[in-house]
């Protein structure tokens, strides 16, 4: 089995990518959905560029079109701002640097004319370098994102990196799939949003067939997950939840709040901005990627996730990871009114996913 690594932090996934890009000879491919003109972005360039790999490609989801450092490009902000208006300019100018160098850059997802077509992401983040070493995680390409408390892990599997290929290669023609495929370290399931329910019940079966413990870290929780939770938790299983103490979406922070009142599980709390995206089951099943298991990604976004049961792995989470969280406490603040609206909002954008998914808003 090769090694597998939990890089924590984007330093660490900085720091090893690259090593990794100078000894590519043929290929260097990363994907996000997050892509901006600022250090982190032209320091992904960078090493691109001094990479001796002859096949450089950078996939893009349209959201950084019209959304730089959590800001709509088409806003007041963008008039008034002049820090802001730059920012735009400078992603424009590095993916123009990017192509002049070589390097084929391409946009998924358009948004539409009047962005009709926003909800439809490609939430994937990932870079393959050979088909042979592969890095899968929730970190983007962005100094924001940089900061945040996230991981990407490298793994060597080489049945996963040519599946990765695989599907980067289909990503850049236009095609999303909706498979799951056993490699020779675990299960890669890759998501097309509402065209995946199937797949998404037969993974939901690795959190349903968990006999003592299931801990979960994301910032956005909402149903599908929650549902399957609260299934688990009725059986017995004691249930874990880490959030961020800092949430840069609040409604999800409120959602957390109203659920901690059903009392079906501990919450425990990240101290500051948490972006990672992890399930831990019985300690023997590590699941990671790109998804939050929430409401948009189960009905509009394409996304990448790995199941690893290898205990070498499992373990360096648990001493890298789980060693950061603290109790989680219901905050001085907290507001019932918040968390009730918070819900019923969700409850809200739920019924209207579901239509919106089948129907106008229907994943490609």
């Amino acid at each position: 089995m090769a090694k597998s690594t939990i890089l924590l932090g984007s330093k660490a996934f900085m720091q090893r990518l690259e090593e990794v890009a100078k000894t590519a000879e043929e290929s260097l491919l990363a994907q996000a959905m997050t892509f901006e003109g600022d250090e982190a972005g032209k320091w992904l360039i960078d090493v691109v560029e001094a990479s001796p790999a002859k096949d450089k490609r950078l996939l893009i989801d349209s959201y950084s079109k019209v959304v730089i450092n959590d800001h709509f490009v088409f806003s007041a902000k963008y008039l008034k701002d002049a820090a802001f208006k730059n920012e735009v300019k400078e992603t424009k100018a590095i993916i123009a640097r990017a192509e002049a160098l070589g390097i084929q850059v391409k946009f998924t997802n358009p948004v539409g004319l009047i962005g009709q077509r926003y909800p439809l992401r490609n939430h994937k983040k990932m870079v393959i370098v050979d088909g042979k070493t592969s890095f899968l995680g929730g970190i983007n390409f962005s100094d924001h994102n940089f900061a945040w408390h996230d991981m990407m892990v490298e793994l060597g599997d080489k049945k996963l990196g040519g599946s990765l290929v695989e599907d980067f290669d289909n990503t850049w023609n236009g095609i999303n799939q909706s498979t799951a495929i056993e490699t020779d370290e675990g299960s890669l399931y890759l998501f097309n949003g509402s065209k995946s329910r199937e797949l998404y019940d037969d993974f939901f079966g690795h959190i349903r067939a968990a006999k003592e413990t299931v801990q979960i870290i994301s910032p956005y929780i909402s149903e599908p997950l929650l549902g399957v939770l609260r299934s688990v938790a009725a059986s017995g299983v004691a249930i874990t939840i880490v959030s961020p103490q800092k949430n840069n979406k609040s409604i999800f922070k409120h959602i957390i709040r109203s659920e901690q009142q059903k009392g079906y599980f501990k919450l425990k709390e990240y101290p500051g901005m948490s972006h990672m995206k992890a399930i831990l089951i019985d300690d023997e099943k590590l699941i990671f990627g790109s998804s939050n298991y929430d409401l948009v990604s189960y009905y509009f976004e394409q996304e990448v996730v790995f199941v690893s049961e290898d205990p070498m792995l499992i373990k360096d989470f648990k001493d890298k990871v789980m060693s950061e969280v603290t109790e989680g406490a219901m905050e001085a603040d907290f507001s019932a009114f918040g968390a009730r609206k918070a819900s019923l909002i969700m409850g809200m954008l739920n019924k209207i996913g579901g239509v919106a998914s089948r129907t106008i808003l229907r994943p490609h």
